[in-house]
């Protein structure tokens, strides 16, 4: 017969979940900058797809095979979103903005330096059922993937087994968040992980370019409030690998200005025009420092811009052009005030009321007469601040000659 003793240390250890020993690294303090989207979930496992047995009631009578079923199969996905997104954001990673927005897309990219993907590839369930509660015990085999959207390719991947279990009875939604958590635990305990996010410092390379000779194009007729249909040809959406951003035609041999944080470290991308047709474009030169990049594509662009060279005034009225949120809301035209220039980080900005959002980046900012004074380049965190680089900056950082 067994003591007491043995019988409260068994009862002590049944009611203890089984978690995992992994310890994830907190970053909170490291100031990473990276950002990272879940947007994959795939299942590998084979029909019949059985997944262990459930059991329902009071007494949890009546084991049955259980399946991995469509329904089953979002909740899941539901789940593993949530914990993801929670345990990434108390760990210190910050969270990327577009995701909050009405206009992200569930599956591609939104502009995250980084898609996170699993794939469970196997489950093994012994539970009992009594909703809104269970108890039992979960088992699942994944494999998780760090997919790069300036690489293109995967940079992180390992296989995780994690389980979790419960003798006594919790909600259903606890219990799952619990297994999540074993399985993203692992995840950001691993060294490896962790590394992708942070900052390499790059080494300074000092190239000298040859000059590109570009002719401006001719002062617009007729005022943006007037008739901006001929600055809009010009305006165009980059797409990189589901990073979307702005840019517009220079000159007329082809040459597109954009930012470097919007092509990333691709070698070519693709130019989407107003009429919704692309082209494909080759980057030809990046300074990263000033977040500039030129692009080149093989078309006449119907209408280059015009680059005012002359200094615009506190309080001129000024116009962003671009593709917030991709190119569904392509050639997107805000108004503001010109504010001043300021200095960050040892840059100059244009500092404009005008209003930017994600997708707007690499997009003109001009003068109520269509000329071309920056480029977007950042919104600040604080509402009506928008911070753009003065087109004389670009130029002068793409090796480009104004004629």
């Amino acid at each position: 017969m067994k003591s007491l003793t043995s019988l409260l240390a068994a009862a002590l250890l049944a009611a203890v979940p089984l978690a995992h020993a992994a310890t994830p690294i907190n970053v909170s303090a490291e100031g990473l900058t990276k950002t990272a989207q879940l947007k994959n979930w795939r299942v590998t496992i084979q029909p019949p797809f059985k997944i262990g047995t459930v059991s329902r009631g009071l007494f949890c009578n009546g084991a049955t095979d259980m399946t991995y079923n469509k329904t089953y199969d979002q909740y899941l996905t539901r789940r593993m979103v949530e914990v993801f997104q929670e345990r990434s954001t108390a760990l210190g990673y910050p969270r990327y903005a577009a995701d909050d927005s009405a206009f992200a897309s569930p599956t591609a990219s939104n502009g995250a330096d980084y898609r996170v993907g699993f794939s469970l590839n196997a489950m093994s369930n012994n539970i009992c059922v009594t909703a809104p509660e269970m108890s039992g015990t979960s088992s699942v085999t994944l494999k998780v993937e760090l997919f790069s959207n300036q690489l293109q390719k995967v940079v992180y991947s390992r296989a995780i087994d994690a389980s979790y279990s419960s003798d006594s009875k919790i909600k259903e939604n606890q219990f799952y968040d619990n297994l999540m958590t074993n399985v993203v635990n692992q995840l950001f305990a691993d060294p490896a992980y962790v590394d992708a996010f942070r900052d390499k410092a790059p080494v300074p390379v000092t190239v000298a370019l040859e000059p590109l000779a570009v002719k401006n194009g001719a002062k617009p007729k007729e005022n943006v409030k007037t008739n901006s249909k001929g600055l809009l040809s010009a305006v165009v959406t980059v797409e990189n690998a589901g990073v979307s951003g702005s840019g517009f035609y220079i000159g007329r041999d082809g040459y597109v200005i954009s930012n470097q944080h919007v092509v990333g470290d691709a070698k070519f991308v693709r130019i989407r025009m107003l009429g919704g047709y692309s082209v494909p474009g080759e980057v030809l030169r990046t300074d990263t420092a000033r977040d500039v990049a030129l692009i080149k594509t093989d078309i006449e662009p119907p209408v280059p811009m015009f680059v005012r060279q002359t200094i615009a005034k506190t309080g001129d009225e000024v116009y962003a052009i671009g593709s917030p949120f991709g190119a569904a809301l392509s050639s997107t035209v805000t108004r503001g005030v010109f504010s001043g220039v300021r200095k960050f980080d040892e840059q100059t900005y244009i500092q404009s009321d005008v209003a930017i959002n994600p997708g707007n980046s690499g997009g003109p900012l001009v003068d109520a007469d269509g000329g071309l004074i920056g480029i977007a380049a950042r919104k600040a965190d604080a509402a009506g601040i928008g911070l753009f680089i003065p087109i004389g900056e670009a130029l002068q950082k793409l090796g480009l000659n104004l004629q």
